[in-house]
């Protein structure tokens, strides 16, 4: 992942549409565009 991205994810702003990202179910998912990355566990 780059650091673009990591700052994106950081502000919870999608890297994809710049639109609000949710937690959902262990992901985060833009409700918009459907951008989504889980976090392995």
């Amino acid at each position: 992942m780059n650091e673009e991205i990591k700052e994106f994810l950081k502000q919870g702003i999608c890297p994809n549409c710049k639109n609000k990202l949710a937690h959902k179910e262990g992901c985060i998912e833009c409700e918009f565009c459907g951008w989504s990355m889980c976090e392995e566990a």
